[in-house]
């Protein structure tokens, strides 16, 4: 792993990243619901690939268990220079949990105590944006946090998991986990949060799982398992588990500890879609200026969504210069609008039957242009992108020799 490491470093690549969060686990039929390797490694071996990091002056990226939240000290301390080279570091991620309210200002403190007076080199990924989910059925990576949830996810064959779901030892199981305040989360757990969208049941959309119960005089965790035994998959329904204070959001996205980042929606194509963060991190901060005390300069916001990323993670980018590379996109602002919170399904390419959720900002994207040449006109990609060679290539990066 180290020689992998120091050829990639030599071919330019921006650092090493990897995963402690036992949520992720592994799809297919061969290691199904595994963790990921790296969330079986001990501290000491992360010590050995950092030292390289180190070396080479690049970047570390982490994904702490922050159903635990401890490991956040564990990265910041890795972060520290103190008789040794600092370790550039950014972790994911900076968010106002609906389920803990505070945590946004502690992990801030802690961060600026890292680097503030420890000598730490390290960056918290802020979304910019209300983080919200959709699921079909129980078909959502936040169930994995705990066993019993990671037990009906673990089965992929829809009779099995009803068969599971319906088990009167399991959902006892279920309920105790799910309300039990002594277990680690991220997660809110709180059916009230909770809005069906689609159902075959056209009387159930527009409650949540919380009202339902209340209606029937149930258990809420009984009512949800009996609709996913019902309808499966075909019980869609959305909740939002952080970023839903605007303000808060600003504070955060602010914080000079923080890059503005962290979409995760290429990992869940049925369950966000936060493609668009830079785009509404620009309306937040135009929506700010009415404020009576607004979030920061449109003008800073542009240059945190470009060239601050670009530096900080060392590649020759986000800066308009003569002899430049032409990357360019042209923005109208009156298209940041509400209409960026707005999504639709498209199905997959090559994978019709399969629909992710996208959105589409043709209004307030006029132009994008890739080293000189043009992608997206009026919001709509031109023919050349994806036929033909010259958009764009590999950027390296400019930090260290090793």
């Amino acid at each position: 792993m180290e020689g992998i490491l120091e050829d990639s470093l030599k071919a330019g690549f921006l650092g090493l990243s990897y995963n402690s969060l036992s949520w992720d686990k592994m799809d297919g039929p061969r290691f199904r619901s595994r963790m990921l390797p790296s969330t079986y490694a001990k501290f000491k071996e992360y010590r050995v690939l950092n030292r390289i990091l180190r070396s080479w002056g690049r970047v570390l990226q982490a994904v702490p268990n922050v159903s635990t939240k401890y490991e956040v000290l564990v990265y910041g301390l890795m972060s520290t220079g103190w008789f040794r080279p600092k370790l550039k570091s950014t972790l994911v991620a900076l968010m106002d949990l609906r389920d803990d309210r505070k945590l946004h200002r502690v992990v801030k403190g802690v961060t600026n105590l890292f680097n503030k007076l420890l000598k730490g080199h390290l960056r918290l990924q802020a979304l910019p944006n209300v983080f919200d989910l959709w699921a079909d059925g129980i078909d959502l990576v936040v169930f994995e946090e705990f066993r019993a949830g990671a037990m009906a996810l673990h089965l992929d064959d829809e009779v099995e998991r009803r068969r599971l779901l319906q088990d009167h030892s399991f959902r006892k199981q279920f309920r105790h986990q799910w309300t039990n305040p002594l277990i680690p989360k991220a997660f809110h757990r709180n059916f009230r949060y909770s809005e069906i969208k689609d159902c075959p049941d056209k009387s159930l959309i527009g409650k949540s799982f919380q009202d339902i119960a209340d209606k029937q005089g149930k258990s809420v965790t009984d009512v949800f398992l009996d609709l996913v035994v019902t309808f499966g998959k075909k019980l869609r329904w959305y909740t939002v588990m952080a970023n839903d204070r605007p303000e808060v959001v600003g504070s955060n996205i602010v914080f000079g500890g923080a890059l503005i980042g962290f979409s995760d929606a290429g990992a869940h194509l049925r369950n966000m879609a936060h493609y668009n963060f830079p785009l509404r991190t620009l309306k937040l901060v135009w929506d700010s200026q009415k404020w009576a005390k607004p979030i920061m300069p449109l003008h800073k916001a542009v240059w945190r969504l470009t060239g601050e990323l670009a530096d900080w993670f060392g590649i020759d980018a986000g800066h308009l210069r003569k002899g430049a590379r032409a990357d360019l996109v042209i923005i109208n602002p009156d298209g940041l609008g509400d209409n960026l919170d707005q999504f639709v399904e498209e199905p997959y390419p090559t994978y019709s039957e399969y629909r992710r959720l996208v959105r589409r900002n043709d209004q307030a994207v006029d132009a994008v242009f890739v080293n000189g040449r043009r992608a997206v006109k009026g919001g709509v990609p031109t023919e050349e992108v994806g036929q033909i060679r010259g958009f764009g290539r590999f950027l390296e990066s400019t930090a260290g020799a090793g």
